[in-house]
């Protein structure tokens, strides 16, 4: 019985890495803040806000807000997001990209994705098409009005910039769109 109970438990995992889809992680780092991020609007199924991470860099203070997309439910989504919580005066958030095979998220489950559609309130991302696997960062930006990003550095339309800035209350809304390169 106990033979039986285990070949069905490793037929059962298996199968479930078989059905496994890519994972999308996007990773919206701030150094400096103290906080959460929210989704603003509904999220898609298959679209996740993971629990804030610490810094690999111990120097670093704050944390990085991770948001998942499993490419077998989604392969893209539009969502507002908003940060809640406490920082610095300045702090800056340069989003990232991270490419896994499973849900395990781990450095040897990595695998190559490709993003075909990354905005942020509008603005694109100048590296769109690409192709990333590990932390890929998605800056410069290219501005699609005229804005102030802090007092005294205006950006025109079509200029690239490198930073949003986060503050308590600030909210992002995001596009993204994905393919998987192996399909």
């Amino acid at each position: 019985m106990k033979k039986l109970l285990i070949a069905g438990l490793v037929t059962l995992a298996f199968a479930a890495a078989l059905n496994a889809a890519p994972i999308v992680r996007i990773d919206f780092p701030c150094q400096n803040f103290w906080g959460n991020l929210t989704a603003v609007t509904e999220l898609p199924d298959g679209v996740w806000i993971g629990e804030r991470q610490g810094f690999y860099d111990k120097r670093k203070k704050g944390y990085s807000f991770p948001v998942f997309v499993d490419l077998a439910k989604a392969k893209g989504f539009d969502v507002t997001f908003k940060f809640v919580g406490q920082g610095a005066k300045i702090v800056r958030m340069m989003p990232a990209l991270t490419g896994y095979l499973t849900d395990a998220h781990t450095t040897e489950d990595q695998t190559e994705l490709k993003c075909v559609e990354f905005e942020i309130d509008g603005d694109k991302s100048s590296k769109v098409p690409c192709v990333f696997k590990s932390w890929t960062s998605m800056v410069p930006l290219i501005s699609a009005t005229d804005k102030m990003l802090k007092e005294g550095s205006p950006v025109k339309v079509g200029q690239k910039y490198y930073q949003i800035f986060v503050v308590d209350g600030k909210t992002i809304r995001v596009k993204a769109k994905f393919e998987n390169p192996l399909e």
